[in-house]
């Protein structure tokens, strides 16, 4: 993670919207929206979650499941 991310900076307290997580300011350019940033705001974006997991099915390919939050 590390590598990926610089910091996250979160409230103090949870939102009425659920969300944690203010900014997110990673440690490279990222594509958001047809261009690059470093920084994404979460302040007043209406985000979805979704967690992926990767897992060897067969050498060479690749089984996957995600789930909304």
């Amino acid at each position: 993670m590390k590598a990926f991310i610089e910091r996250i900076e979160m409230f103090p307290e949870k939102r009425k919207d659920g969300s944690w997580i203010k900014k997110i300011v990673f440690n490279f350019p990222v594509p958001v929206d047809g261009e690059e940033v470093k920084e994404l705001p979460l302040e007043t974006e209406t985000t979805v979650e979704t967690v992926v997991l990767l897992t060897p099915k067969i050498e060479g390919t690749i089984m996957w499941k995600s789930r909304y939050l």
